[in-house]
């Protein structure tokens, strides 16, 4: 039975992928195909290609850098934990998707978990504590955390120098030059997302992998698995979640080429370095959405719409808690059908 329920946890860790790719595809096509400076088919061909490249970056060289910060216990209660975290963060993304909110994948399956372990404490069936102070200690929070106020911040500052740069050019000259910015903005920000999230998946498939298997080693990644993950990713990203690009082209705040170019720029190199520095993936939507608000930002009329960037802000608040709720609820539901001792 253990088996069958990790088989079913690998077939949703790959529609969790697929819906990842899907609901953050936006983050990097919305300006550029706003802007065009990319054709939408383009643009999805080209974040198809880069989340490919990154995740196969994190399984052939960085594979280091995936780590078990929770150690989930390896038999029907994991399995069930995790299941119950996968269903909720495919709904929490769908549901985002649906509102048109850029909101965090990296943080609903976090809290996700989180909430389904701390439902298997109440029920009896795990008792590390010591995981919860873990995860939620500053190692893991702080890139979650600071990475929208370091976009924010070095998106509004950049601008400064760049309209001092192009004060003399023409209209035309400069647009072009921010489409180019925008197209190879785009095409890090798509790399660096293939590297954050191929790190998560690849850790919740090896987690199912250890059940199935516990003699598996931990220190090496299947080129499969990986290869598996980025043609997931790759292939999410080419249904392309359209919803959310109208909310981060025009409905959070005013922009021109120039300032897009400023935000891809700050985004795209966030992801990037955060890919090979930060601890835990970085959330690909709040850095994005960050960035082009701190571009917005930078100008001297109006051009914030506030209701909405409250509503996402308070889409990102709500991401953990609803999450962890909701898995909690779920595992307790099915903890009944579990046969096993505490862990």
């Amino acid at each position: 039975m253990t088996e069958l329920l990790a088989v079913v946890g690998i077939l949703l860790t790959l529609v969790l992928t697929v819906v990842n790719g899907f609901h953050d595809a936006s983050n990097a096509v919305a300006l550029p195909v706003r802007f065009n400076a990319l054709t939408p088919r383009v643009a999805l061909w080209t974040g198809a290609v880069f989340n490919l490249m990154g995740a196969l970056l994190v399984g052939l060289v960085l594979d280091r850098l995936i780590s078990f910060e929770i150690p989930i216990p390896l038999n029907d209660a994991g399995v069930v934990a995790l299941l119950c975290a996968l269903l909720t963060a495919i709904g929490w993304d769908l549901l985002t998707w649906w509102w048109r909110m850029p909101t965090s994948s990296t943080a609903a399956i976090g809290g996700a978990v989180v909430g389904a372990l701390l439902g298997a404490r109440a029920a009896g069936l795990y008792d590390d504590h010591l995981a919860m102070g873990s995860y939620f200690s500053w190692n893991v929070l702080l890139p979650l955390l600071i990475s929208p106020v370091i976009a924010f911040g070095l998106a509004f500052l950049l601008v400064v120098p760049i309209v001092y740069l192009v004060r003399h050019e023409t209209p035309g000259r400069v647009n072009f030059r921010a489409g180019v910015v925008q197209a190879t903005g785009a095409a890090a920000i798509h790399f660096g997302h293939g590297i954050q999230h191929a790190r998560r998946t690849l850790w919740i498939l090896l987690v199912l992998l250890l059940i199935v298997n516990p003699n598996l080693s931990r220190d090496s990644i299947p080129v499969w698995l990986t290869v598996l993950v980025g043609a997931c990713l790759a292939f999410g990203t080419l249904l392309g979640g359209w919803r959310i690009s109208y909310t981060l082209s025009a409905r959070i705040v005013t922009l021109d080429p120039l300032r897009g170019a400023a935000a891809q720029t700050v985004s795209g190199a966030l992801l990037f370095v955060g890919g090979f520095l930060s601890p835990i993936p970085l959330s690909t939507s709040q850095t994005t959405t960050a960035a082009i608000l701190g571009a917005g930002s930078a100008q001297k009329f109006r051009t914030v719409y506030h209701a909405t960037v409250l509503r996402v802000i308070a889409s990102w608040v709500a991401t953990v808690p609803v999450c962890g709720l909701v898995s909690a609820i779920l595992f307790l539901a099915a903890s009944p059908l579990i046969q096993v001792p505490a862990a």
